[in-house]
C-alpha cells in the first residue's frame, strides 16, 4: 500500500499591489523545499498566465499566493478536486485570514501552520518591516481556532532549517496515518475467543468515528477456500517453500507447511477481494482445529508482507496496527504484542511478547529464527505429524527503540495509549517472538493501563513515534494517554 500524501500548500500573504519581491522568494524557497522531501506530493496554486484571472480549476490565482477570499475559493477548488490529503497554511508576510480558514474549512483535512521568519529590517526612510507574519499568524490561528477546525502549529521557520522539514515529516506521517484510518475495510475473520471480552468492539462506534467498515469472514468459509486447493498447486507449493525459507531452522513435521500455505493463501484472497486496510483474526481454538496446525507465524508472515494481521481476532487492536504502520509509511513492520510479564530483577523491564507472531523481518539475529512446536520450543523433540500446536516462530526481537500504541473505544469516546521504551538484548532464550523492553517508570506506565481501560493488547514498532501519534489524535479528536 502507497502511503504517500497530497499535501497543499497556501502560500498566504497581505497584499494591495501584487506579490513583493520578499514574498515571492520565500514562496519558491518554501516549494523547492517541500518538494525535495520523501513520501510527500504537493501541490500549490500558481499565477494566471494573464495575471489577473483567478481559475479554481487551474489553481490560478492573481501571484501564485492567496491574499483574498475569491483567490482562497479558488484554491479551496482545486485542492478538493485534486483530492489533497492535508494542508500547509504559510503566512508568508501579515498573510490573510479570512481565505486561510475558508480553504480548512471547505476541505476538512489535517491542518499544519507555520510561519516563516522575519528578514533583515529595511534601512530607508520607512524603517518598514518587509514581512509582519509573526503578527499576521496570530490572526490566521484565532480564525482556526473560532471555527473549531484541528490545526497544529508547527512554529516560525526558514524553509530551509532542519526543524522546518522536521515538523513537514511528522504532519505528513500523522496524515497517512488518518488517511489510512478513514474509510479503512478492516476483516473479521472468526469470532474473539470465549474468554476475551476485553477484545469486544462497538463496530458503529468505528463507522461514525472514522467512516469505516468490519468485512466479517467465518472460519469455516475461510477452511472452504483452502480445501479449493490441491496439495500440489503451484502456488501451494511455492508457497510452503517461502514458508520454510523464512526461518533457518523448523522443527515442524512436513506436513505443517502444505497446510500453512492453504492457510494463508485463504487469508490472502480474503484480503485481496476486499481490498483490506488491516484485520484481526482468529487464532483458537476453531482455527487451529480446523486447519490442524496454529497459525501465529503465519500472521507474522502476512504482515510483514503489508497484510496487517492482529491476534485473537482484536478488531481494535488492528487500528492501532494500521496506525502505526500508515505513521511509518509502510517502512517498518508492526509487532501485535501482549503486555506479558514484569522482570524479576529488573523492575522497569517488561516483556513485550507473543505466541509466535512477529514478521521475521524483526528478529534480532537473522541465523537464529527458527519455527517450533508449542511443546517443543527448545527443538529437542522430533517433529510430529498432525501437530496441532505446530506453527510458532521463535526468536528475540532486535533491540532499538519503540513505541507502542493501543486504540480503545468507550461509549463513543475514544482514547490512544502511547509508550515508548526500548528493546534491550538478553542472553535468554524464551518461547515465541519476543523482547524485554526497559521504560522509565513501570509502574507509572502499569498503573495508567489499567485505570484507563486499556487490555493487554497493544501493537509496538520500532523508532519514536509520538509527535505523529500525538498530531493523529489532535486531528482525529482522540484523547491521548501519553507515558514516556
Amino acid at each position: 500500500m502507497d502511503y504517500t500524501v497530497k499535501l497543499g500548500f497556501v502560500p498566504s500573504i497581505r497584499s494591495r499591489s501584487g506579490i513583493s519581491a520578499w514574498c515571492d522568494e520565500l514562496r519558491t524557497r518554501c516549494i523547492d523545499a517541500l518538494e525535495g522531501m520523501e513520501g510527500i506530493e504537493v501541490l500549490y496554486p500558481t499565477a494566471a498566465p494573464d495575471g489577473k484571472t483567478v481559475c479554481g480549476k487551474q489553481g490560478h490565482t492573481t501571484t501564485g499566493a492567496v491574499a483574498n477570499l475569491d483567490e482562497g475559493d479558488a484554491v479551496a477548488e482545486y485542492f478538493s478536486r485534486e483530492g489533497v490529503d492535508g494542508l500547509i497554511l504559510c503566512s508568508l508576510n501579515f498573510g490573510d485570514e479570512r481565505s486561510c480558514s475558508n480553504i480548512a474549512e471547505r476541505l476538512g483535512v489535517p491542518v499544519l501552520v507555520i510561519a516563516t521568519k522575519e528578514p533583515e529590517a529595511m534601512t530607508n526612510a520607512s524603517l518598514a518591516r518587509l514581512s509582519d507574519s509573526y503578527c499576521g499568524n496570530l490572526s490566521i490561528c484565532s480564525g482556526l481556532y473560532r471555527r473549531s477546525i484541528p490545526f497544529y502549529y508547527a512554529g516560525i521557520f526558514f524553509p530551509e532549517e532542519d526543524e522546518f522539514l522536521a515538523e513537514v515529516d511528522v504532519f505528513a506521517r500523522a496524515v497517512a496515518a488518518v488517511k489510512a484510518l478513514k474509510g479503512a475495510r478492516i476483516g473479521q475473520v472468526g469470532v474473539r475467543p470465549e474468554t476475551f471480552e476485553t477484545v469486544g468492539y462497538d463496530e458503529v462506534a468505528m463507522i461514525n468515528k472514522f467512516g469505516q467498515n468490519v468485512i466479517p469472514c467465518n472460519v469455516a468459509d475461510l477452511k472452504a477456500r483452502a480445501n479449493a486447493l490441491a496439495d500440489d498447486d503451484p502456488a501451494v507449493l511455492a508457497k510452503a517453500e517461502a514458508i520454510r525459507n523464512s526461518v533457518v531452522t523448523a522443527t515442524v513435521a512436513e506436513d505443517y507447511f502444505v497446510k500453512a500455505a492453504k492457510f494463508e493463501l485463504a487469508l490472502t484472497e480474503f484480503w485481496q477481494e476486499n481490498k483490506l486496510s488491516a484485520m484481526a483474526v482468529q487464532c483458537w481454538a476453531t482455527t487451529r482445529e480446523l486447519f490442524g496446525i496454529s497459525v501465529c507465524s503465519s500472521y507474522g508472515r502476512m504482515t510483514e508482507q503489508g497484510m496487517l494481521t492482529a491476534c485473537e481476532t482484536d478488531v481494535m487492536g488492528s487500528l492501532a496496527m494500521l496506525t502505526q504502520y500508515a505513521a511509518g509509511r509502510g517502512e517498518l513492520a508492526p509487532h501485535f504484542i501482549d503486555w506479558t510479564i514484569q522482570h524479576r530483577e529488573n523492575p522497569n523491564w517488561l516483556l513485550a511478547w507473543h505466541c509466535g507472531n512477529a514478521p521475521a523481518c524483526l528478529a534480532a539475529d537473522p541465523s537464529s529464527t527458527a519455527l517450533r512446536s508449542r511443546p517443543n520450543m527448545t527443538g529437542e523433540l522430533a517433529p510430529k505429524e498432525c501437530d496441532l500446536s505446530a506453527g510458532l516462530y521463535q526468536f528475540q526481537v532486535k533491540p532499538g527503540l519503540v513505541t507502542f500504541c493501543r486504540l480503545q473505544e468507550y461509549e463513543g469516546q475514544w482514547k490512544m495509549l502511547i509508550a515508548t521504551g526500548e528493546i534491550v538484548s538478553s542472553e535468554e532464550t524464551l518461547a515465541g517472538t519476543w523482547g524485554w523492553v526497559e521504560v522509565s517508570d513501570h509502574a507509572e506506565l502499569y498503573r495508567t493501563l489499567v485505570e484507563e481501560g486499556f487490555i493487554h493488547h497493544a501493537n509496538m514498532i520500532h523508532g519514536d513515534q509520538v509527535d505523529v501519534l500525538l498530531e493523529v489524535c489532535q486531528f482525529l479528536d482522540i484523547e491521548p494517554v501519553l507515558v514516556e
